[in-house]
């Protein structure tokens, strides 16, 4: 006898833009989550699991980035205490990197419980990058990288939830 459960058979569902609005609305920022996804090329063709590592990518290049920028500030900081908390906020971005590369990991071994709790970790860690740069004179763009960081990850803890286990 062969049976198929019914939530498995959400796996292969083709993301299109009714799927799209439905995953956003549950994000902490919906116009921020539309915007990225109505812009990730090949995010309307793929299936969930798809959508997850196209938007895992995403995060993980925008952490890159924000790594890079936070290395580069380092050594022109004037400020002491802002020095030594950037540098803080390099571990914390090299953690996030390696909590999005897990994410991954465990999505291509069909585990999304546990590419959420790595997505959800990576947030943590833009976090407390937010909180050591907080009262100082830190970089515009290395907040808006911890806040986007925050963002991308929220859309991957929706999608994530939505991948049958």
């Amino acid at each position: 006898m062969v049976f198929v459960a019914p939530s498995l058979a959400r796996v292969n569902v083709k993301v299109t833009k009714g799927v799209i609005n439905d995953i956003c609305s549950k994000t902490q920022k919906p116009s921020f989550c539309l915007g990225v996804l109505n812009q990730i090329p090949g995010a309307t063709t793929a299936d969930l699991p798809g959508l997850a590592k196209i938007t895992i990518d995403l995060a993980s290049s925008n952490a890159t980035k924000t790594l890079q920028l936070i290395k580069s500030l380092v050594p022109k900081a004037t400020n002491s205490k802002l020095k030594e908390r950037y540098g803080t906020c390099s571990e914390h971005y090299d953690n996030a990197i390696g909590d999005l590369d897990d994410a991954q990991q465990y999505l291509r071994t069909g585990d999304p419980m546990g590419a959420n709790l790595s997505a959800s970790a990576s947030m943590d860690e833009a976090g407390d990058c937010d909180d050591e740069l907080k009262g100082l004179p830190a970089d515009p763009s290395v907040l808006k990288g911890n806040q986007d960081l925050n963002n991308i990850c929220s859309i991957i803890l929706v999608i994530a939830n939505l991948i049958p286990r």
